[in-house]
């Protein structure tokens, strides 16, 4: 008696604890109004003097820099993010890294990027790119 009663706490923690480990979907009120800075890009660190940032704003409106500045409207559907254009000033920077970054960027918001959102860590990347975010909020 006392195993089946234990055997059955057992499956019954673990059941919990599996549903406690599922995924959490990305909402649009999870990313509004929040900014997040550049702190990898496939793999390799980036400077923080670089200013690397995405923000997130009204009706998921994405606007950021790079090297240049830009901007978009994007849809977020399950873990998924995709815009149909960006806009980007278009200024060659000293900085090869950076100009790699813009197009890399606008790349994964036209293409579409698989994106997650854990312990303030963002996380943009598709088959071949990988872009890093932590949340540094201005405010």
């Amino acid at each position: 008696m006392k195993k089946t009663l234990l055997l059955i706490s057992l499956f019954s923690s673990s059941l919990l604890m599996y549903g406690c480990n599922e995924s959490k979907k990305i909402q649009d009120t999870d990313l509004m109004h929040h900014r997040f800075v550049l702190t990898k890009a496939n793999g390799q660190d980036i400077s923080l003097d670089d200013q690397a940032d995405i923000i997130f704003g009204e009706k998921m409106t994405i606007t950021g820099k790079m090297c240049n500045q830009f901007s978009s409207q994007v849809t977020l559907d399950s873990d998924n993010i995709k815009g149909s254009g960006v806009i980007m000033t278009k200024m060659l920077c000293n900085d090869e890294q950076l100009n790699q970054l813009d197009y890399i960027i606008e790349q994964l918001i036209v293409n579409g990027a698989k994106i997650d959102l854990t312990n303030n860590q963002l996380i943009l990347k598709n088959e071949k790119n990988e872009l890093i975010y932590q949340l540094k909020d201005l405010m």
